[in-house]
């Protein structure tokens, strides 16, 4: 696997060639300055990854592990997970559409990061439009996503759960965000007592490591830690990017007998790289999402099948022989 001459778009989106560069030089200084923290994270542009590197997926649930805590009844975890963007904090995010009836027709999840967008609204305006107009609709001007020059990301057309989101707006749901997890995650602790620390949730305590209650900063954190442990260098594979793993139908019900499997389309990216699918019947069925079946029950929250979406990031590890020093937890 030799040096990486570039980072690719999210899911090899098609870019102009300077562009494409615009994006890599974009994403290379996150990366170069993060190589330049942690002594075992490392820059795959600059640093060969060896022929015996290693592209572990890990992977995680994008329902909202938070929103378990407490919960009185599964409707009530799905309604507070469908009313707030804000809620949807696994870096993954969905949309709900109904018909007049208030019966659920579409449900978009989206895992594409800002980043890229900001990239858009910098290099080609005109392309961020049309690109909304697409993924969205065509009542999107270019004023409500740029304003005084700068994108919004929370803008009036990508901040709700009702209708079609563009990308991931929650507060940690962005690149940036999970390339420092994995940079901050190389760096092994220990327990006050000296014990090393090393289950998920305490290592994301210990290390300031996010959100231990997440189901996504426990999981990033613990394997860039095993392999911080081995002694590897760690980075993150390219296409650097967050991408819907695995949508599962089992235990989902069709009036027809159709294949539920049948009604999940990938919008953008590809089959291996997933930043944006749908599930949705379609007209000709004579049937909606809300008359499908999932363990029994009707659809009626995106949430139900925000359970059955897994999302991945894969991680890229150069074996090394770094010997790390367990330091104290942060704070």
């Amino acid at each position: 696997m030799p040096v990486l001459i570039r980072f690719d778009t999210p899911a090899r989106l098609p870019e102009p060639e300077a562009d494409r560069d615009a994006w890599s030089k974009r994403m290379g200084a996150v990366v170069a300055r993060l190589a330049d923290e942690f002594d075992q994270f490392f820059d795959p542009t600059a640093t060969d990854p060896g022929p015996d590197a290693l592209t572990p997926a890990i992977t995680w649930t994008a329902f909202p592990a938070l929103l378990l805590q407490g919960a009185t009844s599964q409707e009530q975890r799905w309604a507070t997970a469908d009313a707030s963007r804000s809620r949807q904090d696994e870096y993954c995010e969905w949309g709900v559409e109904r018909d007049g009836d208030g019966v659920v027709t579409r449900v978009t999840f989206t895992c594409e990061t800002p980043e890229y967008f900001e990239h858009l609204a910098e290099r080609d305006p005109d392309r961020l439009l049309a690109l909304y107009a697409e993924l969205v609709g065509p009542q999107v001007r270019l004023e409500d996503l740029v304003v005084g020059g700068v994108y919004r990301r929370d803008n009036v057309h990508n901040r709700s759960t009702e209708g079609r989101p563009a990308h991931l707006i929650q507060r940690n749901n962005n690149l940036t965000a999970a390339l420092r997890l994995a940079a901050e995650a190389t760096v092994l602790r220990r327990s006050a007592d000296g014990r090393p620390v090393t289950s998920p949730q305490e290592l994301t305590r210990c290390g300031g490591l996010g959100e231990p209650l997440r189901n996504s900063d426990p999981q990033i954190a613990s394997a860039v830690n095993d392999a911080a442990a081995q002694g590897a260098e760690i980075s993150l594979a390219d296409p650097l990017g967050l991408y819907i793993h695995r949508f599962l139908v089992g235990g989902m019900e069709t009036p027809d007998g159709a294949d539920p499997a049948s009604f999940w389309t990938v919008e953008r990216g590809t089959p291996g790289h997933v930043l944006r699918a749908s599930y949705a019947v379609p007209a000709e069925r004579g049937y909606r999402v809300g008359d499908v079946r999932a363990d029994g029950r009707p659809i009626r929250f995106g949430a139900q099948l925000a359970d059955r979406v897994s999302v991945r990031l894969t991680a890229l590890v150069r074996p090394a022989d770094h010997r790390p020093v367990r330091l104290p937890c942060v704070g």
